[in-house]
């Protein structure tokens, strides 16, 4: 592959082209019973995020294991009170806890002094269940706040994966690290389906196991190719299980064929980017156009 398509504004450890992580969303159901309150009351089709947290994430762990990966999981902080045990192995085979708020709240819902207490809690939370501080934060739902950036690095937060607007990390104005996530990067939109209550609406159906494999595989190839970070989000509920840990299996054994990625956690990005490549959003970047945007809105008010 040539040199020619790799990204000159990024410099990667190593003489390393591009870097890929491997995270997890373990957040036990809420982000499901935030879009359809009813699945709560729903033993049948609320146990699929059981089986997740009893039977996903041990397979999700042993894969990683076997395969010498460490991966960044996100983990609401109320979580750890209901799944302790579950963390407390997930931390000793070696990976990173990073928070994904308290209770799947909405952050731009909240108030300046509640979302501070939500993320100072769920940091302690993730602390005590891992023996160490989160550094970095997943929005669970709902919009970016309008400088939610600083709030973020006034909790101690370094790093944020929330947004979509890039394929490289790069700075808030708060100094901020952004890694950015893609949807067709998840397992979520391929398999998640309920039929009472229809969920996600629309009841779109399960996908080909094989399409959803070539679809990662043809992501990951090109951002090697242009020199970029690749994230892959996978959740215990629906990638956990027999048939499907093997599209985890296969994947992983395609980009550890790649001698050339760095293949990392996602706390590890941040700190190599902060140390050396600072790259800041360009004003024309999608952060800096949002952020103009919000300012017209609230002018007009």
């Amino acid at each position: 592959m040539s040199d020619a398509s790799s990204n000159p504004e990024i410099v990667w450890p190593a003489g390393k082209r591009a870097a890929a992580i491997i995270s997890v969303i373990f957040d036990d159901g809420m982000d499901a019973v935030a879009k359809a309150p009813d699945l709560a009351e729903r033993a049948k089709s609320h146990s699929v995020w059981l089986y997740g947290a009893r039977r996903g994430v041990e397979r999700l762990c042993r894969t990683f294991d076997d395969a010498g990966i460490r991966a960044s999981w996100f983990v609401p902080g109320q979580v750890a009170e209901t799944h302790g045990a579950s963390l407390r192995a997930i931390v000793a085979a070696g990976h990173e806890l990073e928070s994904h708020g308290w209770a799947f709240e909405r952050y731009d819902c909240l108030s300046r002094a509640d979302a501070a207490a939500l993320l100072a809690r769920s940091r302690q939370a993730l602390e005590d269940a891992g023996d160490r501080t989160p550094a970095g934060f997943r929005l669970p739902i709902g919009a970016w706040p309008d400088g939610f950036d600083h709030l973020l690095k006034e909790a101690g937060f370094l790093w944020s994966a929330s947004l979509n607007g890039d394929d490289v990390p790069y700075l808030h104005p708060s100094s901020l690290v952004e890694i950015p996530v893609h949807l067709e990067l998840e397992d979520r939109p391929y398999f998640q389906f309920n039929f009472t209550p229809a969920f996600p609406k629309g009841l779109s159906r399960i996908a080909s196991y094989d399409s959803v494999l070539a679809n990662w595989i043809a992501e990951f190839d090109a951002y090697r190719k242009f020199g970029a970070c690749f994230v892959l989000q996978l959740r215990p509920e629906m990638t956990g299980t027999p048939g499907r840990i093997g599209l985890v299996e296969a994947f992983v054994r395609h980009i550890q064929s790649c001698d050339d990625v760095w293949v990392a956690t996602a706390d590890e990005v941040a700190q190599w980017h902060m140390a050396n490549n600072a790259r800041a959003a360009e004003p024309d970047h999608p952060l800096n156009v949002f952020a103009a945007y919000q300012r017209e809105i609230r002018d007009a008010r």
